[in-house]
């Protein structure tokens, strides 16, 4: 899955986790074993490996489905194995602040050990109700809450649904803040300060966010896909898809295309949300389909490039490298026409194609593994390699300059020769000619949170809170609290910004 590492291997590449990631981690794991124990079953087989550190916060998988009552399945044991796991990411002295809880957590006595609810009430304090909502998503009022400051907190359930993805568990480790929580607004800097036209809760964490005609379009680590009005935040419609969608759709007027974890190509009708096609890619979806003439375009984790009518779903062609590369993701130019889709592989390798070709128009090989998809603007295409953006000459793949930043680089958003990219705890504004530095700003942010260009203003997502800058000088217009952190890119309106938080929220600011 692009952006997406163990645990493990984090801590076999980057050493133990600084003490703001280390607590992050730890709240998510402990909300995903909450959530699984609330139901009767554990986890199992917990460690580094059964954790996946994404760019929308950690995940946990591996799960084996025992219960008590299958015998052998004693939530104390993953209480246990999350205070050893904690203890291993913090390079064996977490600060004083974890030390207490983890001890508890390591107690011989499982019996003294306190429950994963616990654990993640202490880490998360928050109103919380293990209870599984009474309504599905489409049965639920569809009129999103109006903001006032004074707002009271409101505890929220937590959904059992879907928590089998792909032959196996895995449990979105969301962190549940109350959909009632008061957002606070200060640091105004030159900008009025923004105010919240709406907020309405979603099921699951918002994983892609799009506006596309003054609607909103939405998808859910829970498989859903929503349509609303980006003034109102009415649902005008919702549907679901047979696996969850990590890459951004292509909205157009005609149909919205969604490529799927699991291998599904679908396009809805924009209208209704109803179905028009589906097809198999054959392997799991990596990055986001692109379009190329009348063809949508997907890359597979085996490689493979496949083209598909845009009308009717009809297989057009194929493309595939003699040998393993550990998986492709595709780009076209994002403005203007060419036959040409670049494509980059898990194994560091960027190349140039057309379908109709037996081989590459050029290929280089870059040092580092590729887990984002390319972006191509104008003459050069974008790649990020583990700590560095790189650019490269779209008609001959050689490399027109490097940027070096810290781990995990966000992907690059280009306007008026500007590049934007964030790392951990930073924006960067970048010569789109040079890779020279216009200007940095600060975020605070403990993961990297995507940049979002509206109307002349980029937003960056802190840890709590979001950021807006002067896209041309980067002088910082104002913060924003939040309750909890970002999980998708802001996208927005000339008059409205919509937000998606790790408390299954979606936030509409004005601006």
């Amino acid at each position: 899955m692009p952006g997406v590492r163990t645990l493990g291997e984090v801590l076999d590449h980057d050493g133990p986790l600084a003490e703001g990631p280390l607590r992050e981690v730890a709240a998510g794991i402990a909300d995903a074993l909450a959530r699984v124990h609330a139901i009767g079953l554990v986890h199992g087989r917990l460690g580094p490996d059964q954790v996946l550190i994404t760019p929308y916060g950690p995940r946990v998988t591996g799960f084996a489905g025992r219960t008590d009552a299958e015998g052998g399945g004693d939530p104390s044991e993953d209480v246990y194995a999350f205070g050893t796991l904690i203890t291993l990411a913090g390079g064996g002295t977490p600060s004083a602040e974890l030390s207490p809880l983890l001890r508890r957590c390591l107690d011989p006595d499982p019996g003294q050990r306190p429950t994963a609810v616990d654990v993640d009430r202490v880490l998360t304090p928050r109103a919380m109700v293990l209870v599984p909502p009474a309504a599905p998503v489409e049965e639920a009022a569809d009129v999103p809450q109006a903001v006032r400051a004074e707002d009271p907190p409101t505890g929220r359930g937590l959904t059992r649904r879907r928590l089998l993805i792909a032959g196996g568990f895995a449990v979105t480790a969301a962190t549940v803040t109350s959909a009632g929580v008061a957002f606070a607004r200060f640091a105004d800097r030159g900008r009025p300060r923004p105010k919240a036209r709406w907020r309405r809760a979603v099921e699951g964490r918002v994983t892609t966010l799009q506006v596309f005609d003054n609607v909103a379009y939405c998808t859910t680590t829970e498989n859903v896909v929503m349509a609303l009005g980006t003034e109102t935040g009415v649902a005008l419609w919702t549907a679901r898809t047979e696996s969850m969608v990590w890459s951004e759709p292509v909205v157009s007027g005609t149909a919205v295309y969604l490529g799927c974890v699991a291998g599904q190509l679908c396009a809805l009708d924009p209208g209704s949300g109803e179905r028009r096609w589906q097809q198999y890619a054959g392997d799991q979806i990596l990055g986001a389909p692109v379009v190329l003439g009348s063809s949508l375009v997907v890359g597979t984790r085996d490689d493979r490039v496949l083209g598909f009518d845009m009308t009717q779903g009809a297989h057009r062609w194929e493309w595939s490298e003699p040998q393993a590369r550990g998986g492709v993701m595709p780009a076209v130019f994002a403005h203007g026409a060419g036959d040409a889709v670049y494509l980059t592989y898990n194994d560091g390798t960027v190349s140039a194609i057309a379908p109709e070709r037996k081989e590459p128009r050029w290929r280089i090989h870059l040092a580092s593994p590729i887990t984002r998809p390319p972006h191509v603007i104008r003459d050069l295409v974008y790649v990020v390699t583990g700590f560095t953006l790189v650019a490269l000459n779209s008609a001959t793949g050689d490399i027109v300059w490097r940027f070096r930043g810290t781990p995990d680089l966000t992907a690059p958003v280009v306007a008026q020769d500007i590049v934007y990219t964030t790392d951990v705890g930073t924006l960067y504004a970048l010569d789109a000619h040079s890779g020279a530095e216009r200007w940095r700003q600060s975020t605070g942010a403990s993961v990297p949170s995507p940049v979002a260009l509206v109307n002349g203003t980029a937003y960056a997502g802190g840890t709590d809170e979001l950021h807006a800058f002067d896209a041309e000088s980067g002088r910082r217009y104002w913060t924003h609290a939040l309750p909890t952190y970002l999980t998708a890119a802001p996208a927005g309106t000339d008059e409205v910004l919509l937000l998606g938080t790790a408390g299954s929220e979606l936030v509409a600011l004005e601006t």
